[in-house]
């Protein structure tokens, strides 16, 4: 395969990067969160680390933290056989690494992409590598691959050891892994130098692979959710979810959101792995709490959110009703003119085997579907009125209906959700009750294990 100089500053991609770049940063997340982009060197030969999780989209992530900047990435082979495919995949500065899987012949085509990307390093456009080889929905950083070792140390080799390459660790967390709206935290570690480990390499370099191996992991999982625990695991994430505000007022954060979540969820899972590893009857206790909270829970048809949050006033809940009814008109108006786009990445996304690749799905094919529909639909109104004036105020109008309907959509159910607190609260529930107590029972049983095992003790 002829590699192109994906190294070299492409207006092209540029273009598509900010076409693709608005609905990624503007639409497609509801809020995007970057942490410690100044650990990034100015004028580096700089590879960019990152955990993998959810396919497609961690690339993406980094891509458009980065704003004016051109990566060029490394991505598994045999997404490259169709040549029209493979041009794309070029076009975009997406690389192939061949693996023995593959077929021991085509590993030799690593050579010239080899060649390319010590290139891509001595050129300072910035490499990035998922090193962890594939993603998995889970919150922990696996095991890296020794690959993106060869290729610094090679690279570095090659050129006398002259680069001192800088590895960015960059560490991804999703609220949701699947769904349009949701928030996204993309956060930049300190730069690993690799002439720290060019005497070690030296010496061997399986050990030289090996320590700067161990090092990027280190550094990764501190810049990420990454519960360890096997047997635990279910209990770390619900926890995560159960006592994040409580977690935040014991650190003294003034809210669980990112990137303050981030320290909620770190600090609460180093409690919980001092606790597994000191008494771990304690979290067994917990998690029958959990699971029975759960349980009735979905039995009801509830959430913590809601616990959370309380039943709202009467004269509130009729003031948001009020506002909801009026507004009406603009969610339906909204609502028929998005739907379309809307429903059908969603439909297809549900037929790809790999959820992790839901979001890539409803991702790019929103991206194409919306603006085909709103311009199709737009020549229609141009016809029907034969006024530009129309037309335009139609076409501008459609994006910004289509994020009022899905507010309003989930405003609704906010609302309701408040009305079915405020009939059980009042109606004293037995179920519902049993419900609260379950609740301050895992809060008061977490309350314990904090105060026993604290973070950063």
């Amino acid at each position: 395969m002829k590699l192109k100089k994906v190294e070299k500053w492409s207006l092209g991609y540029a273009l598509i990067k900010a076409w693709v770049g608005f609905w990624h940063n503007n639409i497609f997340y509801k809020k995007i969160v970057i942490i410690n982009k100044e650990n990034i060197p100015k004028n580096a030969h700089l590879i960019f680390a990152i955990n993998h999780q959810n396919s497609l989209m961690d690339p993406l992530a980094v891509i458009y933290a980065l704003k004016w900047e051109q990566l060029v990435f490394l991505a598994r082979s045999d997404i490259f056989k169709k040549s029209f495919t493979a041009r794309i995949l070029m076009f975009l500065k997406i690389l192939p690494v061949y693996r023995i899987r593959d077929g021991f012949d085509s590993l030799k085509n690593n050579d010239e992409v080899f060649l390319k990307t010590a290139e891509v390093i001595r050129s300072k456009r910035g490499l990035a590598i998922l090193p962890e080889g594939s993603h998995e929905g889970i919150h922990r950083l696996r095991q890296l691959k020794k690959g993106f070792a060869r290729i610094v140390f090679q690279t570095e080799e090659a050129n006398n050891f002259d680069l001192d390459i800088k590895i960015i660790p960059v560490g991804l967390d999703y609220s949701d892994y699947e769904n349009f709206r949701s928030t996204l935290m993309v956060n930049f570690g300190k730069p690993i130098s690799v002439s720290d480990y060019y005497d070690k390499y030296k010496e061997s370099p399986v050990k030289g692979y090996n320590q700067l191996k161990d090092k990027l992991w280190n550094k990764l999982k501190l810049l990420m959710v990454h519960i360890e625990s096997e047997e635990y695991y279910d209990l770390n994430n619900e926890l995560r979810k159960i006592y994040k505000n409580k977690m935040a007022k014991y650190l003294s954060l003034p809210n669980s959101q990112q990137p303050n979540k981030l320290k909620t969820d770190q600090a609460l899972i180093e409690v919980l792995a001092k606790c597994e590893a000191d008494k771990p009857s304690l979290l067994s206790s917990l998690w029958e709490s959990v699971t029975n909270y759960n349980e009735k829970l979905k039995s009801m048809r509830l959430n913590t959110e809601m616990l959370e949050k309380g039943s709202v006033s009467m004269g509130r809940f009729l003031l948001n009703a009020a506002f909801l009814f009026i507004s009406f008109p603009v969610f339906l108006y909204g609502f028929i003119n998005n739907f379309v786009p809307y429903w059908i990445p969603n439909k297809i996304s549900r037929k790809v085997k790999d959820q992790q690749f839901h979001s890539s799905f409803k991702f790019g094919l929103s991206r194409i579907m919306f603006p085909v529909f709103h311009i199709v639909q737009t020549l229609l109104v141009l016809l029907i009125s034969s006024s530009w004036l129309v037309a335009g105020v139609y076409f501008i109008s459609l994006l910004p209906a289509a994020l009022f309907a899905w507010w309003w959509f989930e405003s609704v159910g906010k609302l309701a959700d408040c009305w079915k607190l405020r009939k059980l609260s009042t109606e004293k529930a037995s179920g519902f009750t049993e419900v609260l107590d379950l609740y301050q029972e895992i809060i008061e049983k977490t309350d314990e294990i904090v105060k026993k095992y604290e973070p950063g003790s």
